[in-house]
């Protein structure tokens, strides 16, 4: 698997969150698992569903099988799937709590690469559409030390851009498009420096939502050129198609 760890002397666990919510085809995120092989599984309530769908399409391939399965399963369509898996592995929780399933099981993946003494990256996979409260909470887990450091959702990634960090992102076509947004965090300050956009850094809102459909620009895309984004001071979230391959480092010369 990748190593998502900075620093030589860190091990780096890779902890896929499957939750309920709309998700992507299996098949559309292939590319996203050739680098991105899960190394523990987790399902959050009807992300169990998604899970086995995704253990089927990648048998032999990738390992999808929840090793961790918890939630107040208001919203499995079959109950009788938990008894396909061990007791032992099942956390069930009351409906009545201020908590969402997707927000237990990212607790849960931080506590699990804390006892393998482990650097965690979390990929959730799932939680588009339906409710906007439940959407509203995903988006607040940014905000919060416990987060997923990519998103999986219906028709695009979203990937956590952590302070002092740039990101690489190849692949992209000259129509595809790229947005940056703010987390919980703050809605004002921090530096963004970026090179191969059609509207750069320089140009971007210093307030709220810092670029909206951006894209490659013409340059960058005849030369095959990576486009870069740099976060100084505060976090970002990069949003991209599933096409385009993403890679963290951290800022030199800072």
């Amino acid at each position: 698997m990748a190593d998502y760890s900075f620093l030589p002397q860190e091990k780096s666990i890779h902890i896929v969150v499957f939750t309920g919510g709309a998700y992507p085809e299996p098949a559309v995120t292939a590319a996203y698992w050739q680098t991105h092989t899960p190394g523990y599984v987790i399902a959050a309530d009807s992300g169990l569903e998604a899970a086995e769908r995704y253990a089927r399409f990648y048998a032999g391939t990738a390992d999808f099988t929840p090793l961790r399965i918890l939630g107040d399963f208001d919203s499995l369509s079959d109950g009788t799937m938990l008894a396909r898996y061990p007791a032992g592995i099942v956390e069930r929780f009351p409906s009545d709590k201020d908590w969402t399933d997707t927000e237990l099981a990212l607790d849960r993946a931080y506590s699990t690469a804390a006892g393998k003494n482990c650097v965690p990256f979390v990929t959730l996979v799932g939680g588009d559409g339906g409710r906007l409260d439940h959407l509203l909470a995903l988006y607040d887990t940014f905000a919060s030390p416990h987060h997923a450091h990519a998103w999986l959702l219906s028709a695009q990634t979203l990937y956590y851009v952590a302070d002092a960090t740039t990101v690489e992102i190849s692949g992209l076509a000259e129509t595809d498009t790229v947005s940056v947004a703010r987390t919980g965090v703050s809605r004002t300050g921090g530096t963004l420096v970026s090179h191969g956009f059609k509207w750069e850094s320089g140009v971007f809102r210093r307030e709220g939502m810092p670029s909206i459909s951006n894209r490659i620009s013409d340059e960058y895309a005849a030369e095959g050129k990576p486009v870069t984004l740099s976060a100084d001071g505060v976090p970002v979230l990069l949003i991209v198609p599933y096409t385009a391959e993403v890679r963290f480092r951290r800022t030199e010369n800072r």
